[in-house]
């Protein structure tokens, strides 16, 4: 890309001199096309980042998702490490080599509140042994990845707004079909990646406890739709003021989200859902194939929250009081518009 764009550059100045008229008129676009290869290429090499907006967990915060972090991951270094807590029922890590991998890359592994509000400790475990699992096999580097080049030009276009630049313009006309087939390919090889940490969290914790992670998970998942937001979005709907919180509201509905028979039944119609080509995971019955297991294994019941073991006392009463506030003011802008 930097090579053709630097070949329209020499052409276009090698026409200066006879068309002048012609590369005036042309030099928003050639400039534009230059500038938009060459961000790229440096945003490959030194990659900015913009700042997180979850909450950063330090060791007092999370006492125990750092000590299990650190007893399954052999390769971790405290330095190089960054664990945030968000919202989401969900987790994921990330890692960045900048400075064209000059140093050792930064990872960033983010926890849900919920799944710990909602899950017990062995879950979260293999969740974590999941996460671990991707970045030992190099899921989440840079280099080959196709995400290095996915998130160059998406901070490109962050900072040249293809709404308000001419060259945000012109990269988001070039870039739309490419990124749109690379988006594809990426997320085909994030659905075979998590398989892939699947059975590498399975040597970790065993095939029986990833298993039975993957159900309650994909169980709980379903029933905290059904139980808390889909009631909330049509609170909210008709709302005069904000409603109650999602964190409150799982709190106080924690024992049907997880009562055993009804999960277990959410969990069996999950089997039968299909591929979902545009999904990062793929179906919940094919997870569970890839660990051995054709039906729903036995499981025990969650009886117990892992937020009351791996995050401080204080911390464990405060995050979700924190977020459900955030969250608040910022439903209560939504209904003062929707007036």
């Amino acid at each position: 890309m930097v090579a053709l764009a630097c070949a329209i550059l020499a052409s276009w100045l090698m026409i200066m001199d006879r068309y002048t008229i012609a590369a005036l008129a042309t030099m928003p676009l050639v400039f534009s096309i230059f500038t938009v290869a060459a961000a790229l290429m440096i945003g490959l090499l030194l990659l900015p980042s913009r700042k997180h907006q979850s909450f950063e967990a330090n060791e007092e915060i999370a006492p125990g998702l750092w000590a299990m972090w650190k007893e399954l991951d052999p390769s971790f270094v405290r330095s190089r490490r960054t664990l945030l807590i968000d919202t989401d029922f969900n987790a994921s890590i990330e890692e960045v080599s900048r400075y064209a991998g000059l140093f050792r890359p930064h990872v960033t592994m983010t926890i849900g509140l919920p799944l710990l509000i909602i899950l017990d400790e062995r879950a979260v475990r293999a969740i974590i042994a999941h996460e671990v699992a991707h970045a030992q096999l190099r899921h989440t580097s840079g280099g080959a990845n196709l995400q290095d080049f996915i998130a160059a030009s998406e901070n490109m276009l962050f900072y040249a707004d293809p709404d308000r630049t001419i060259t945000g313009r012109v990269a988001l006309a070039l870039l739309h079909s490419m990124l749109e087939w690379l988006d594809r390919e990426y997320r085909a090889l994030r659905r075979e990646n998590e398989l892939g940490a699947d059975l590498g969290a399975a040597e970790q914790v065993g095939r029986a406890e990833m298993a039975r992670a993957l159900v309650i998970t994909n169980a709980c998942r379903t029933r905290l739709a059904d139980l808390v937001f889909a009631p909330l979005e049509k609170e909210i709907l008709g709302a005069i003021n904000a409603p109650r919180p999602p964190l409150e509201r799982i709190i106080k509905r924690l024992e049907d989200i997880r009562a055993h028979e009804p999960m277990i039944v959410a969990a069996v119609a999950g089997l039968g859902h299909e591929d979902d080509p545009d999904s990062t995971h793929p179906p919940f019955g094919k997870r569970l194939a890839n660990l051995g297991y054709t039906d729903i294994p036995e499981i025990d019941e969650v009886r117990t929250s892992a937020i009351g073991q791996l995050l401080s006392r204080d911390a464990a009463k405060d995050l979700p009081a924190r977020f459900d506030r955030e969250w608040r003011k910022k439903a209560q802008e939504w209904v003062n518009v929707g007036r």
